[in-house]
């Protein structure tokens, strides 16, 4: 995947993500902790998922803005965490957890191939 195709495809997922967030109620119930604790928090999660899709999508380089995302991955790994911890449905916890882990994984692995100099990932 050349770095135009991942900035594109990581742009495009994490905008897809930050709309999801911008509507909090439905993924706090899913998850089982809606009482509403935490609408604000998803909320500003997905802004911040949504400037890290503008940014991806405007550079021809997607390096720094996969860091960016690792970063707010491990954010939202402690926040995931926490929301366990209240959830009152862990069964959906567990499928948004396995919706995200994957996209983990491939901002790691292409976050550290872009830095040791690979311009493809195989």
């Amino acid at each position: 995947m050349t770095e135009t195709v991942q900035g594109t495809a990581f742009g495009l997922a994490s905008l897809a993500v930050g709309a999801t967030e911008l509507a909090p109620r439905q993924l706090e119930d899913a998850m089982g902790i809606g009482n509403g604790e935490m609408t604000g928090i998803l909320r500003v999660l997905g802004v911040r998922e949504l400037m890290h899709g503008f940014d991806l999508l405007a550079h021809d380089n997607p390096t720094p803005g996969l860091w960016a995302r690792v970063a707010g991955d491990m954010l939202d790994g402690l926040l995931l965490a926490t929301a366990f911890a209240k959830s009152r449905r862990p069964s959906g916890w567990a499928l948004i957890a396995a919706a995200v882990a994957p996209l983990v994984v491939a901002d790691m692995v292409c976050a550290v191939a872009g830095s040791s100099g690979e311009s493809e990932i195989r």
